[in-house]
């Protein structure tokens, strides 16, 4: 039953460890904006970090190190995948090599393209094979589902164009995708300065190709999933690097990494598929989050009204949804909408200074159209990871969650490994109407939570050091129906 409203935006405070905020005085209506207390932060920039150690010459130098960085097709969950602009990007971003996947057209052009179909990239239900030069040129790679409505379109890249753009010195995983381009891609990489130190070859490690790239003294990358293991020996005495999903259970990460040939896997999106992998003995990340993970520069708000996704930002569901996993942006309201039929999260890792904790969050949650029958949405906060998972597809990590729930109450409590605990502080509200925004303020400190919404007598729970408080927020819609629910005005303070 739905908690009864004392006052219009008025609270009813339950809970042994939630106490109302005795002396504080409420902040005037006429200055909602939370923003006035919190400074901008500058943009984030695409120049690698100056700690960072030098680009090494050589591949076989790179694959040495303890630690190095691939662009995944030109690290896509940043810029539109395997583009010229993305491979630029990435590189500029602390990439330490870019991954170029290459399509052959009808004509014997070869293009930089992963699938081969045209359609999920280019839109088109046609085979690459099928299709000429002339008709994939007039083609753009369409990133907007994925990246955001405001993407820009990108030209497809032909690969001898890239090679000439990104110079001698880049270093690049190459695969020939189709599998039927052997001998042809192998002399345009002849062709190329420095071939044989620049250039790895990549491909599924069951397939034969790699003999003929060996011969001609390329290094290989053979990757390969759990039901190949058995062959495992076979492919640590015929590859240089190998590679496996980050998915790949810990054991048999342990038994690849125990062959002492490099291990490397994608694709890495997470601080914490970084940390669990580096603890595993993996040294090789093909990195589809560059910008976040190796160029990590946090914001203190949202960048929704740009109608571009922010690094760091992802829909949970990846793995199963795809593109179709991300919510759409509203710019004119400066608005994430999320209107999926079941439960979800987005994380905002554009927002996380890991190292750090979370001091502040103040976010608007608004139902635009209708509210749904029951159900909540709010944010899982000072999480002490990224990684996805948990409840709901609310984080696998520890830290806290404020709820909004569609009949007025509102509650604060802890998530623990990704399950929601008991009510730490509840209050109740006048329940939200469609269109009406709530304006929601939380504040944290080593002993205590405080919410406020809208301004209005705050509730508070107690809490301690030791519950640990990361700098992680996820969004969270938790009702099965497909009302959407947006959000905006998400801004941080972190410690």
């Amino acid at each position: 039953m739905a908690p009864s409203p004392i006052s219009r935006r008025g609270f009813l405070i339950g809970g042994l460890s939630t106490m109302v905020l005795a002396g504080c005085s409420a902040p005037p209506r006429a200055s909602r904006d939370p923003s006035a207390t919190i400074p901008a932060a500058p943009s984030p920039s695409g120049t690698p970090s100056s700690s960072r150690a030098p680009i090494p010459f050589d591949v076989r130098e790179l694959i040495r190190r303890p630690r190095f960085y691939v662009g995944h097709r030109g690290s896509g969950d940043n810029w539109p995948e395997h583009t010229l602009a993305a491979y630029r990007n990435s590189l500029q971003a602390g990439a330490e090599a870019v991954e170029i996947s290459v399509c052959s057209t009808s004509d014997g052009v070869l293009i930089c393209h992963h699938d081969l179909s045209a359609e999920r990239v280019l839109g088109v239900d046609r085979k690459i094979a099928d299709m000429t030069w002339n008709e994939v040129s007039a083609l753009r790679v369409d990133a907007r589902t994925w990246l955001g409505g405001k993407t820009p379109l990108e030209p497809i890249a032909r690969l001898e164009d890239v090679l000439r753009e990104l110079g001698p010195d880049t270093l690049v995983f190459i695969e020939d995708k189709q599998g039927t381009n052997t001998g042809v891609l192998l002399d345009l990489l002849d062709a190329q300065a420095r071939a044989t130190e620049r250039f790895v070859w990549k491909q599924w490690a069951p397939a034969s190709q790699v003999r003929a790239a060996k011969e001609r003294g390329y290094i290989a990358w053979g990757y390969f999933d759990v039901e190949q293991i058995d062959r495992l020996d076979e492919f640590a005495t015929t590859f240089d690097i190998l590679g496996m999903p980050v998915a790949t259970p810990d054991e048999v990460i342990r038994q690849v990494v125990a062959t002492g040939i490099p291990l490397m896997c994608w694709e890495v999106r997470f601080h914490d598929d970084v940390e669990r992998l580096a603890g595993l003995g993996v040294t090789g990340l093909m990195c589809s989050n560059v910008r976040y993970l190796v160029d990590g520069r946090p914001a203190d708000r949202d960048s929704f009204a740009t109608g571009r996704r922010a690094p760091g930002d992802l829909p949970t569901a990846i793995d199963t949804l795809g593109w179709s996993a991300q919510p759409a942006f509203v710019p004119e309201r400066a608005a994430l909408r999320i209107e999926r039929a079941d439960a979800t999260s987005y994380l905002m890792g554009s927002l996380a200074a890991p190292g750090k904790e979370l001091g502040r969050l103040d976010m608007t949650i608004v139902w635009p159209d209708a509210v749904p029958p029951g159900g909540a949405a709010g944010a899982v906060f000072a999480l002490t990871g990224d990684a996805p998972g948990g409840l709901g597809g609310r984080g696998d990590a520890d830290g806290y969650q404020f709820s909004l729930h569609v009949d007025g109450m509102i509650s604060l409590a802890r998530f623990e490994h990704g399950v929601t605990g008991p009510d730490l502080a509840t209050g109740a509200v006048e329940a939200p109407t469609a269109g009406e925004p709530v304006r929601i303020r939380i504040d944290m400190s080593d002993d205590r939570l405080r919410a406020t919404v809208d301004g209005e007598e705050p509730i508070e729970a107690k809490v301690t050091m030791s519950d640990g408080r990361g700098p992680w927020i996820r969004l969270f819609k938790a009702y099965a129906s497909n009302e959407a629910v947006e959000f905006s005005e998400v801004r941080v303070v972190s410690n």
